[in-house]
């Protein structure tokens, strides 16, 4: 019995203390590297032959010294792809790094002062105290943890701009195509009308320089036409964080109302900034007095955390969040104590973070109104604190000049924003208008309530204020010109969304001018109402008011007799119309599976067109929703009158076609679209879905099928190449292919790459593949003996495989026959002579038995 005492305690602890020792494991994953993994060579015992080749395989990802291209992590942040060293150290396959590659890291200067020898090669586990190196070969991912004491504190989010790949030289088309058809009964008019159209957009890369333009035919009964809507050339200034535009381009809007014009701009690109430093947030201060644990929340929901030292510790790089509401900062000790605090948030568009800046510059000739008149324009933002931001501006002419100042107060009853602009005008026959106009919002989310104001604004401009865009169209059109801002006196808006917890959300909004010109007040307003009743079954009401005027006026108008500084506008003509639009919708799902097609039925009513009652199934089809498909059914109580309808759509690997069709009484009308893009590079031409203005163009060769993870259907042609339809600029995007449908004579040997482009950029992507026959080799030495396990084998001194047990090797053969030569240890091979007879390439795997024969 004691026997058995004394061996159940130990088996007893040994239990008890594997699930620890699995958590260990578990925690200590991504730095693996020292454990070994021994190949028990008494299992090889009674063979004479040597097994030495199996002693690489003792340790995890251990490669043979040399360069290799890999992706390098620093403390689990991307950094990169690059060229790194790899030499046997401390027993594995550890990286060499250069003093140029440690600074391009982010390791501090100062902590690489005694590196001075820039071509110098370090191991970061010696050089740099608490650091430690992982190396993943099957993904060829170098992961580095270094003490954040040595290195600099980035912006999460952040891309270095050495990382950025500015792409190929390239040209591409983007086109979007229909034919639409209408024919009316003979009650109707017995009408025909068939119209064209083909949108086209595209341009050229020549190194950072993007041209690009954008255009239209059209085709119908009164003829052909071609219309240019933009051209221009850009180019990224990473270095000073802007975008140089050169063409037909457009003014921010943000100060001053948006201007076409052609010219030159340069103006901040906030794309370049990382995710964390985007839009508004204010900069948290506070005090730790341990190593203590920051947690931030908004509404109930934690946004941020980290980790911050004894002392007075800064958090800047929060992101700009969707939620509205406070900040409440909980610092939470080592010893376990808290301390918390608030931190007004509310921002209105103008609002910018602490200690960043945006600007713009433009000069050129106006579009669209007076006639190609020269203008300037300047403005400036910048965020003084987290309170207040300063806004300025000057905008100049022939006969014209505006300024304007201004800013952004933030506190604790929510963002305010104010500011002013002059204006001062000159007409040949209205002598100088000149006057202000003021512009004042605010935002706020009353948490209690669950009420967000997203904008309440407010606008008032005197009698001689005047828009830049007005005064050039007035000089050309004289009386006959009218636009939303023209002679506007005031204007109001809000912006009203109140969370009803579990039964939903209700919106306002709306907006309301009046003018001096005789124009009556145009308004606009609606609501809204949306919950979900249970499951996936959505309820929507929508109530809509509109008024709008139309106005001609008689003339320009005259000086006041009275007052020779006062200019009055003679009363015109004008039409009022009102309009109330109410629609109930309701929408649920047809089944439990994601290819189920939702229902939708509508019910709307207007004053003038009466009831539309409206019913449609709608739902996508195939493994990849490639297909969308839509049928509907709408009856109009004005006129008694029905129509059905329908339409379909399927995305191809190389463009998309849909087809629509509806039919009533009096009319039958069909449509057809093409979308879709092609590109032409140095490997031939592509075709591919519509394209974003930053894109990639993937090489693989042999891998055609392989479809491009949400590339929109995109597939490597049998040129092997395909269309990544969107990247994001300024960001590492992770572009992967879907082997799924490829040859079985072709393998990938990588499945995805990582990519951080510059905006505008085609970003060429070559993923690795393995061309051959799949061969399952079974073979032996002529006396019959097994080759070790772990032997090389080579065709044409390409390693294409790899011995296993028994005497088995899968590998890629490059023809029907050939030699391949097997090699072990030092000085030991052998050959074999393979003949496949007649295989198929779509063959998964041939098997085929033969001897080496030795040298």
């Amino acid at each position: 019995m004691k026997l058995c005492y004394w061996l159940s305690c130990p088996l007893t602890l040994l239990l008890a203390l594997s699930p620890v020792a699995s958590a260990v494991s578990a925690a200590t994953a991504p730095f693996r590297n020292n454990e070994e993994y021994t190949f028990d060579d008494s299992l090889l015992r009674g063979s004479s032959l040597n097994i030495k080749s199996l002693s690489r395989f003792n340790t995890a990802n251990n490669v043979e010294p040399g360069n290799y291209q890999v992706d390098v992590y620093i403390n689990s942040r991307p950094v990169g792809r690059m060229e790194v060293k790899f030499d046997d150290h401390n027993q594995k396959s550890e990286g060499c790094l250069t003093k140029k590659q440690l600074l391009r890291f982010g390791v501090k200067p100062e902590v690489l002062a005694k590196l001075t020898d820039q071509s110098q090669c370090v191991f970061v586990t010696d050089f740099l105290p608490g650091s430690q190196s992982d190396f993943d070969f099957s993904h060829l991912r170098l992961d580095l943890s270094i003490p954040q004491k040595l290195v600099v504190t980035l912006p999460r989010g952040y891309v270095d701009p050495a990382n950025l790949d500015e792409g190929e030289s390239i040209g591409f088309v983007n086109y979007n195509a229909n034919q639409y058809h209408v024919q009316t009964s003979p009650d109707a008019g017995n009408m025909r009308m068939d119209s064209s159209y083909i949108g086209l957009s595209g341009g050229m890369n020549a190194g950072m320089w993007r041209f690009r333009q954008q255009g239209a035919w059209r085709h119908d009964d009164n003829g052909s036409k071609w219309e240019r809507s933009r051209t221009y050339v850009q180019r990224a200034l990473p270095f000073i964080g802007s975008e140089l535009t050169l063409g037909e381009t457009f003014t921010p809007g943000q100060l001053f109302s948006s201007l076409g014009f052609r010219g030159a701009s340069l103006s901040t690109d906030e794309r370049m900034l990382p995710d964390s430093m985007r839009g508004y947030a204010p900069t948290i201060r506070g005090i730790a007095k341990t190593n203590a644990r920051v947690t931030v929340y908004q509404k109930g929901r934690a946004i941020y955390e980290s980790t911050v030292p004894p002392g007075s510790f800064e958090i800047n790089d929060l992101s700009a969040t969707t939620y509205g509401g406070d900040l409440t900062v909980i610092v939470k000790e080592a010893d376990g104590s808290e301390s918390t605090f608030d931190v007004p948030y509310a921002s209105v568009p103008e609002s910018l973070r602490p200690g960043t800046s945006r600007y713009n510059v433009s000069m050129g000739r106006v579009r669209d109104v007076g006639s190609k008149d020269v203008f300037g324009e300047v403005t400036y933002q910048h965020g003084i604190s987290n309170t207040v931001t300063g806004n300025s501006g000057l905008r100049v002419a022939n006969g014209y000049t505006a300024a304007m100042m201004g800013g952004v107060l933030t506190n604790f009853l929510g963002a305010f924003s104010l500011d002013a602009t002059y204006s001062h005008a000159h007409f040949d026959n209205a002598g100088v208008q000149a006057g202000w106009m003021a512009r004042a919002a605010y935002s706020r989310t009353f948490q209690p309530t669950g009420t967000t104001l997203g904008i309440a604004g407010y606008r008032y401009s005197t009698r001689g204020y005047r828009e830049l865009s007005d005064v050039f169209a007035v000089r050309n059109a004289g009386a006959h010109w009218q636009s939303p801002s023209y002679l506007q006196r005031s204007r109001y808006e809000i912006s009203l969304n109140q969370s009803l917890k579990g039964l939903g959300s209700l919106f306002l909004s709306g907006s309301s001018q009046d003018y001096r010109d005789g124009r009556s007040r145009d308004t606009q307003l609606q609501f809204g109402y949306s919950t979900m009743l249970w499951g996936n079954v959505s309820l929507g009401l929508n109530v809509s008011r509109q008024r709008t005027t139309r106005y001609q006026q008689a003339s320009l108008g005259s000086w006041d007799s009275d007052d020779e500084n006062t200019w009055v506008a003679k009363q015109g003509t004008s039409q009022t119309s009102k309009e109330t639009l109410t629609q109930l919708t309701i929408s649920f799902p047809l089944g439990g599976s994601t290819n189920s097609p939702f229902m939708t039925s509508s019910l709307a009513h207007s004053h003038e067109g009466g009831s539309t009652y409206q019913t449609s199934i709608s739902g996508t089809a195939g493994e990849n929703h490639d297909l969308s498909y839509s049928a509907n059914i709408a009856r109009q109580e004005i006129g008694d009158e029905n129509t059905i309808g329908g339409s379909l759509e399927q995305r191809f690997a190389y463009t998309q076609l849909g087809v629509s069709g509806s039919k009533s009484r009096d009319y039958t009308q069909a449509s057809a679209t093409a979308h879709g893009s092609f590109a032409v590079h140095s490997g031939g031409i592509t075709f591919g879905p519509y394209l974003s203005d930053t894109f990639g163009l993937v090489e693989a060769k042999g891998a055609e099928g392989a479809r491009i993870m949400d590339g929109q259907a995109a597939a490597i042609d049998s040129s092997g190449y395909a269309l990544v339809p969107t990247l994001m600029p300024y960001r590492y995007n992770t572009v992967s292919l879907d082997p799924a449908n490829i040859s079985p004579y072709a393998e990938l040997q990588d499945g995805e790459r990582r990519v951080a482009p510059s905006a505008g950029a085609a970003v060429k992507l070559k993923f690795r593949t393995l061309m051959g026959y799949p061969v399952l080799l079974q073979t032996t030495l002529p006396n019959g003996q097994i080759i070790p396990m772990g032997a090389d084998v080579y065709d044409k001194g390409k390693l294409v495989g790899m011995m296993g047990q028994a005497g088995q090797a899968y590998l890629r053969a490059s023809g029907v026959t050939g030699k391949l030569t097997i090699k072990w240890d030092d000085d030991q091979q052998c050959y074999v002579n393979y003949d496949l007879g007649n295989p198929d390439k779509n063959q998964s795997l041939i098997k085929t038995t033969a001897v080496c024969l030795a040298n």
